[in-house]
């Protein structure tokens, strides 16, 4: 279990050091300082190492959110976007498709992390062929676009989950001195900075036990999704997104992080992908990315952005609903594998 009050007063803690110290200091500098401040018993080479983790993958993040936004503008599909960008990683088509398959079953692990969530066979990657005859261009596209369709909806299901609107209250009740320094910092696109100042507040909770055990880059990843949901019902409540765009822009956002966790991960450590997808897009990450959305909202804004939030999950539980036409190939998989 999370201690959410903990894990509140943390990341109000990380988030109003950044707030007071950033200034004239480069990210690493502040995140090296604070997190060797909060963390004593690391030696300074952990402490840069763990800097280095959570810096590069907040950098990797942005570089596959850009490219996906430039797709987009020349009117590709976020979708068909990834999985061009899938493809063109090293590896055979049947390696990649195993790692397709670990990111589906870690969706489905996900989706399985929330109440009254349906318990969702995974597919039994060990007994399944991925010989690479068995797995030509055509057949892993669509294998991989099925991945970002499942991706873009797992991130809309967070945002609609009762574990994210009961933590956005809590965050919401919480007096929170440097909220109007967010709301500023998200009005002049300064992004970047609220992310490293999240992963440090998520550090120090992971390292005191106050959140399970997690990896530094799974942290800065849960970090960037966070603040990108954060920035996106801010553009909602002051009228510059509908709630259609923000939907939208929440299931692209989950489109490119899992482009990048696929870039992360490689086909090395595909192990570890069902678990870090599962933390990220399931209860936990919901809990985050609702405590960090509450905290962020001055007091004046509270019931706007809790009535912005009730009214996506209630446009977002009627897609996911919706009954789907087509089955693509991991769905006939598993239909095979438990039938």
């Amino acid at each position: 279990m999370i201690n959410k009050s903990k894990l509140k007063e943390l990341l109000q803690d990380s988030i109003s050091d950044y707030a007071s110290k950033s200034e004239g200091k480069t990210p690493v500098e502040w995140l090296q300082g604070y997190l060797g401040e909060k963390l004593p018993e690391k030696s300074v080479d952990a402490i840069h190492a763990i800097s280095g983790e959570i810096l590069s993958t907040l950098d990797l993040m942005e570089e596959k959110k850009a490219a996906l936004n430039n797709a987009i503008e020349s009117g590709e599909s976020a979708e068909s976007w990834f999985a061009k960008e899938a493809m063109n990683e090293s590896g055979s088509n049947g390696s990649k498709a195993r790692v397709a398959a670990e990111f589906f079953n870690g969706i489905t692990t996900a989706n399985n992390t929330y109440e009254n969530a349906d318990e969702n066979e995974l597919i039994d990657v060990d007994n399944e062929t991925w010989d690479d005859d068995e797995w030509n261009d055509y057949r892993l596209k669509d294998s991989l676009k099925e991945v970002a369709v499942e991706a873009g909806k797992a991130g809309m299901r967070e945002i609609a989950s009762e574990a994210f609107m009961k933590a956005s209250e809590e965050g919401i009740a919480a007096v929170f001195k440097d909220s109007e320094f967010v709301q500023q910092s998200l009005e002049k696109g300064a992004v970047t900075g609220l992310k490293v100042a999240v992963s440090a507040g998520l550090t120090v909770a992971e390292e005191s036990g106050v959140l399970p055990p997690s990896t530094f880059d799974v942290i800065a990843t849960t970090a960037h999704k966070t603040v990108e949901s954060l920035a996106t019902f801010g553009d909602v409540v002051r009228g510059r997104k509908t709630l259609t765009e923000a939907i939208v822009e929440v299931k692209n956002t989950a489109v490119s992080t899992f482009s990048a966790m696929w870039k992360k991960r490689g086909t090395d450590v595909i192990h570890e992908v069902k678990d870090t997808v599962a933390s990220v897009f399931g209860v936990k990450g919901a809990i985050i990315s609702g405590l960090v959305t509450g905290i962020a909202t001055p007091p004046q804004e509270g019931s706007k952005v809790m009535h912005v939030i009730k009214e996506t999950g209630k446009a977002v539980w009627s897609f996911l609903t919706k009954e789907r036409h087509i089955i693509p190939v991991f769905s006939k998989l598993k239909k095979k594998l438990f039938s």
